[in-house]
């Protein structure tokens, strides 16, 4: 089964918006005065900023596989993204949402290297 362009958009829309949560992260951080925690969340929206730009150059590609799980997981890891993120903003537990942060766009680079075997 081949992606519909309507879920490729979604996918990529998704992992785009998920490397946008890390970039707030890293921003937040930064105006905290945290440049170590800051530069470890920038390497996990690097790597998945050179996922997209691998997927984007392979868009015009059949995508095969199930668009819905990765659309599903990458929802999920966005809304827990978003919690994480607001927590650093609010300096709640900077530290462990830090390592959340990264695990979710370590998630999201996962999912994008999924996606891209499957074209």
């Amino acid at each position: 089964m081949s992606f519909e362009r309507t879920e490729k958009e979604h996918v990529l829309e998704s992992l785009m918006a998920a490397r946008r949560q890390g970039q707030l992260a890293e921003l937040s951080l930064r105006f905290q005065d945290k440049p170590e925690e800051a530069n470890r969340i920038r390497e996990g929206t690097t790597r998945l900023s050179t996922e997209i730009d691998m997927l984007i150059g392979r868009m015009m590609d059949e995508w095969t596989g199930r668009a819905d799980t990765a659309i599903k997981r990458l929802t999920a890891a966005n809304g827990k993204l978003e919690t994480a993120v607001g927590d650093i903003k609010n300096r709640i537990k900077i530290a462990q949402n830090v390592v959340k942060v990264i695990g979710f766009l370590d998630d999201a680079v996962a999912i994008a290297k999924k996606a891209a075997a499957a074209m």
